[in-house]
């Protein structure tokens, strides 16, 4: 199976002088409600990283709009092709410099067949090194909808709708309202094939995955703050839909933001693991009961602050916290180190565990470690392998 990447420019069947002339049945044309279906160009530049560390950088290259003709007698050996109708042929695609490509195409099938009026969708998907093993899929779609379209049981040709998700994680990224479409797949002749494909109505594309667990997820575009948002100060530089990523002795855990500016109490601001940041501090709640602003870090040395666990009327608990130093790492960037224990203030009886925390300027929490003061032991530590901050 071959599938070449272009922007597919279709011309009229033309009929011969001699013959005939048709008459014109009709017209269908995409309006900008169903157009929206394919949201591209959003940016002349997609990035999408894979979860094993690779990336692949698509530039836009064009979209093409066109009406193609479909006549009643298209192969009449007298040439006369009879009546016809125009229909819009709507193309977008991205190329990589290693050829990788994206390809999107909206049409309406041949009305002579019984299908006047109904709305497909092209999605087409190579990387530089999968030959002629591209994920290739079509879709009926209506507006905001896609729809599977399986013309033949053996699954051949065609598209399918495997779920639909209000939120998904896709590596590190959390993504909301997404399809995953499962395209036909040549596994006898494909050992590797992309195997599904994760769409976005309102981002298009953001991830694809092949059948042995490579998976790739879209790197977001930059977001334009408001005018009265809040602005992440450097140590702990919350953009929209940035992430973190840390290992544990156990598992890898992801730190993220909210995908965009958000309002929250009047303010225009991030969230990170899903709690309103305000610069340095943020917003606690336990139950009903709101604790409000709390500083969760500090630029000055020796800065100390509580923080209560939970309502101080009702529990006695709370977390100390000091900053410790302001210094640099062995790499000259600009760190601060602070620790912070838990203590029972009625009666005082301090935990014997402290919690040592540095935080690197531009980047955030780059490590973390439990120790157990009465043993000297590390009995918990997480440290940062990989993040993406989208400012």
């Amino acid at each position: 199976m071959t599938f070449g990447f272009c922007l597919i420019l279709l011309g009229s069947c033309k009929k011969k002088d001699s013959s005939p002339s048709g008459s014109s049945l009709g017209s269908f044309s995409f309006t900008p409600s169903e157009l929206a279906i394919l949201p591209y160009p959003t940016s002349d530049t997609l990035i999408f990283k894979s979860n094993e560390g690779d990336s692949i950088i698509f530039k836009f290259a064009g979209r093409n709009s066109m009406m193609k003709t479909y006549y009643e007698h298209p192969d009449n050996p007298s040439g006369y092709q009879g009546n016809y109708y125009s229909c819009e042929l709507n193309s977008s695609g991205f190329v990589s410099p290693n050829s990788d490509y994206l390809f999107f195409n909206l049409h309406y099938l041949d009305p002579f067949l019984g299908y006047a009026g109904t709305k497909y969708f092209n999605i087409g998907i190579a990387t530089g090194n999968s030959g002629s093993c591209i994920y290739s899929a079509e879709f009926r779609f209506e507006i905001d909808t896609l729809i599977s379209y399986l013309p033949d049981p053996a699954f051949k040709k065609g598209g399918y709708v495997q779920a639909y998700y209000n939120t998904i994680t896709i590596g590190p990224r959390l993504f909301e309202n997404v399809y995953e479409l499962i395209g036909p797949g040549f596994t006898i002749y494909c050992p590797v094939y992309i195997s599904q494909v994760y769409y976005s109505i309102k981002e298009g594309i953001v991830g694809f995955a092949q059948n042995t667990g490579k998976t790739w997820f879209l790197l977001p575009g930059k977001i334009s703050p408001p005018v009265d948002a809040v602005t992440p100060r450097p140590y702990l530089p919350v953009y929209p839909a940035s992430y973190w990523i840390y290992q544990t002795a156990a598992s890898t855990v992801v730190s993220r933001t909210s995908n965009n500016y958000v309002s929250f109490k009047g303010m225009t601001l991030t969230t990170f693991d899903s709690r309103p940041i305000n610069q340095y501090e943020g917003f606690f709640t336990y139950g009903t009961y709101e604790l409000g602003w709390v500083p969760i870090l500090s630029e000055t040395p020796g800065a100390t602050w509580e923080m209560p666990l939970g309502n101080p009327n009702t529990n006695p608990g709370t977390q100390v916290f000091q900053v410790m130093q302001k210094t640099v790492d062995a790499n000259l960037d600009s760190i601060i180190i602070q620790r912070y224990y838990t203590c029972h203030k009625d009666p005082l009886v301090r935990n014997s565990l402290y919690v040592w925390q540095t935080f690197k300027k531009n980047v955030g929490l780059v490590f973390e470690c439990w120790v157990d003061t009465t043993t000297n032991d590390t009995i918990f530590r997480k440290e940062l392998i990989d993040y993406h901050i989208n400012r």
